[in-house]
């Protein structure tokens, strides 16, 4: 049985370069293996073993950085090959072990026409994300695409805004401004509860549970939940069993929804039981809930058969199309597209444009697959951090090290050309940007220009060496090490870190662990952004550039009060002069479904797939 199947990988693996028929072949070997084909354990073992050190060398790996790296790269690039298991396991299970159910099986995983039948398999479907969501805590550090999409269908928010840009109510059935009580230095809300929500414990979700978390998010917590908080809610207080009501400074007034949308509500009493703040456990009320976690490798969600919603009042994030989500972390595009030919993945959402090319029209894989192009919602950006605890508190070497750095440059490189600058801390994507930003000088490349700010800081030629900071998210990894490149040219030498994103979350709110810092940010309001990430109340004794600033402060209090384009144009135009904070570029994304799985893909207004929501054809 498993000999024919053993075989199908020379013809699905052929087109393959060398370096990727192995792993493409190493996957499907594992396919088997994990399948619990006894009768050939010891044959495909051999496989296994001779193809993992076939791949080894290719990655360069023996005789150069020794046994420990071997192991950690292993275990990247096992990620999606030990996924394959789980499918042909399932189809193992659907009914029997016959030569032909095997063959089928693996023909099926390389988006061939032959398709094992479904008979009562779980509907399943199998993403790839470049990054692992590092905690599965509500007011945790990290807003990476992936860790937002895992959360999103986990926890649930007061209200949601949809593809189409509205807000839509999921836990809260009526929200309001009331114009009685609001006044001009406090605006008043207020928010009624469907009256029947409950959490994947039984736990029943009333008002005393949204006072809870709101106070919890600002009071303790760290991610993106808190920055929506943070120097806005003045205060949250019960005044039903299901009713709320909420007061904000001015400032926050246009912004209150967006807020809403951000805030996940927990039980108080399931996460003061969880032990762990539900890092690696939610407890919550969301149409899925998590059956298992291995960090930096695959996270399942499975459908929350107690969903308390009613189907008719659901909206696209509250859909449950699927019985099974299989999110798998893999840094690479290339073993990401790879993945997705042999039939590992279903979707991808992260691909290089040299990778998403063999998916579009004219592509050696175009035939089975769908590919959406969008600009990121995110922007790439760089935190410089102003500190004393860093030489770019020097004003001067600040700047250099902006004027050194070609924007286009990053593009052409990291993104194989495919992108596009920004020019200030957000992108045109925002609300409120100012088309005028696009023109003006803005650090524009000019490396004598740096050469010369450095003589006058007194930096001689090879003196000064600087930390930079990034993620394991490949792009932000290669951005750094061009940006490396570009400082060494103006006399500049530098040290890459990458850390996976929990510890980098920890590190980047730590001046004494870097100097520049590869980030991103989501395209929202544009002051809320600047607001939440350089007003000094951030981290309570500093901002993201690691530095208080009372006068910026005060910019962006009248900014953000007045929401006039001078104010904002004032407070953006001090930002860049004070070299707090650069923005790169805006990457292309392409967004890759297997099309004869899924026939209409969603996606959020964050452009993120959306499994529940989107439809499938099942075998």
């Amino acid at each position: 049985m498993s000999r024919i199947a053993i075989g199908q990988k020379r013809r699905i693996c052929k087109k393959y370069t060398k370096k990727q028929k192995n792993i493409c072949k190493l996957a499907i070997i594992d396919n088997i293996y994990k399948a619990g084909y006894n009768e050939t354990t010891e044959q495909v073992k051999r496989l296994r073993k001779r193809l993992t050190e076939r791949v080894m060398v290719h990655r360069g790996l023996y005789n150069k950085k020794g046994e420990d790296d071997m192991k950690k790269s292993a275990k990247r690039i096992f990620a999606g090959a030990m996924a394959a298991a789980m499918m042909l396991s399932l189809t193992a299970c659907g009914g029997g072990s016959s030569t032909e159910t095997t063959a089928a099986a693996t023909t099926a995983a390389a988006g061939t026409e032959t398709a094992a039948p479904a008979g009562d398999q779980e509907k399943v479907v199998k993403i790839a994300y470049t990054s692992d969501p590092g905690s599965l805590g509500t007011f945790d550090e990290g807003s990476s695409s992936g860790r937002w999409t895992v959360l999103a269908y986990t926890y649930e928010n007061l209200i949601y805004m949809g593809g189409d840009g509205e807000y839509y109510g999921i836990l809260a059935k009526n929200w309001a401004k009331n114009e009685a009580e609001s006044t001009p230095t406090n605006v008043v809300w207020d928010i009624e509860l469907y009256d029947y929500i409950k959490d994947t414990a039984g736990n029943n979700i009333t008002a005393d549970d949204v006072v809870f978390s709101f106070n919890e998010c600002l009071e303790n917590g760290k991610g993106n939940q808190h920055t929506a908080l943070t120097g806005s809610l003045v205060s949250i207080e019960k005044t039903g069993d299901y009713t709320v009501k909420l007061v904000c400074n001015s400032e926050a007034a246009g912004e209150v929804e967006n807020m809403l949308t951000q805030v996940m509500i927990v039980s108080e009493k399931a996460y003061k039981d969880s032990g762990d703040c539900m890092r690696t456990m939610p407890v919550a009320t969301g149409p899925y809930k998590v059956e298992s976690w291995v960090t930096g490798s695959s996270l399942t969600l499975v459908k929350n058969e107690d969903y308390w919603q009613k189907e008719d009042l659901r909206v696209e994030c509250q859909e449950q199309n699927v019985d099974k989500i299989e999110y798998y972390f893999v840094t690479e595009s290339s073993q990401i597209a790879i993945g997705l030919e042999t039939g590992i993945y279903d979707v991808a959402t992260s691909l290089n444009y040299s990778n998403a090319s063999r998916f579009m029209e004219g592509g050696e894989s175009a035939a089975n697959f769908n590919v959406e192009e969008a600009r990121d919602n995110y922007i790439q950006q760089m935190w410089i951090n102003r500190s004393t605890e860093s030489p770019l508190n020097d004003l001067k070497i600040a700047q250099a090290v902006l004027y050194a750095i070609d924007q286009q440059g990053l593009i052409n490189v990291v993104m194989e050309g495919h992108g596009e600058p920004v020019y200030c801390y957000g992108s045109d994507l925002n609300i409120g940007f100012q088309e005028k930003w696009k023109t003006e000088d803005y650090y524009n490349y000019n490396p004598e220009k740096a050469k010369e700010l450095l003589k006058e800081a007194g930096v001689a030629d090879g003196s000064l060496k600087l930390t930079i900071l990034c993620d394991t998210d490949e792009v932000r990894v290669k951005t750094a090490q061009i940006i490396q490149a570009y400082l060494k040219e103006v006399g500049i030498d530098s040290e890459v870190t990458s850390f996976e994103q929990a510890l980098w979350n920890t590190y980047q709110t730590d001046p004494a662990k870097f100097d520049l810092n590869i980030s991103y940010n989501g395209a929202t309001g544009y002051i809320t952004r600047i607001w939440n990430q350089l007003n000094s109340t951030r981290y309570a004794e500093h901002n993201m550039a690691m530095v208080r600033d009372d006068k910026l402060d005060n910019l962006l209090m009248t900014a953000a009060v007045s929401q006039d384009d001078a104010d904002i144009d004032a407070a953006k135009q001090y930002m860049v002069e004070e070299a707090y904070h650069y923005g790169l570029f805006h990457k292309d994304n392409y967004y890759i479904t297997n099309k004869n799985k899924i026939t209409s893909a969603k996606y959020s207004i964050r452009s993120n797939f959306l499994p529940g929501a989107s439809t499938y054809v099942w075998n």
